[in-house]
């Protein structure tokens, strides 16, 4: 119980903090963590990623989709099926592939959009609310990301993609999450791991 009520509090005060941003704030921190991520080497490399649409008042990250699709990296973005609590990645090929799904959040149109081959995935940029230098990462609390990713036949690159606001020395951990291997804000790309807690 102490745990929940711990991550309760720390969605809370991250969630204030980051409405708090100005929108030219906003604009200026999202351009600077998409430059970062676009050089990148690690990420360059990759062929496959996964990332996600913004919602709300979530970074930006549409400029680093478009940007790496011009280098003709495949990005994918999940589809929310609610029922079963899961996510399911699709092909993104433009603005036109999506709708409004779960939450209000834009997701890809199965109906426009191709299902992803997760065995092609080289990396997957996840969103959340907190973050820590040890590869910890709090999500809203409905846990579709730990579920997906421990679903993956192999592990791909996983980069925690936030404001620098959002990270805190320590995310409260339960067993089943999942480590990240870097950390992505507008301050540039850092690697997680005992060395950054």
């Amino acid at each position: 119980m102490e745990l929940i009520n711990q991550k309760k509090e720390l969605r809370q005060r991250i969630l204030a903090e980051r409405a708090k941003l100005s929108p030219e704030e906003h604009r200026r921190r999202s351009a600077e963590f998409c430059r970062s991520l676009f050089a990148f080497d690690p990420l360059q490399e990759c062929r496959v990623i996964m990332a996600f649409f913004p919602f709300r008042d979530e970074l930006d990250i549409v400029p680093f989709l478009e940007a790496a699709r011009e280098r003709g990296q495949e990005i994918w973005l999940p589809l929310t099926v609610q029922k079963e609590r899961r996510i399911v990645p699709y092909i993104y090929t433009g603005a036109a592939d999506l709708k409004q799904g779960a939450y209000g959040i834009c997701e890809p149109d199965p109906a426009r959009a191709q299902e992803g081959n997760t065995r092609d995935l080289d990396a997957v940029l996840v969103p959340g609310v907190a973050f820590d230098r040890g590869g910890g990462r709090m999500g809203y609390g409905a846990g579709y990301y730990d579920r997906f990713l421990s679903s993956l036949s192999r592990r791909p690159l996983l980069i925690g993609c936030a404001f620098e606001l959002q990270v805190v020395s320590r995310v409260p951990m339960e067993p089943h999450d999942i480590p990240l291997d870097f950390i992505a804000t507008e301050a540039g790309v850092a690697v997680c791991g005992e060395k950054g807690r």
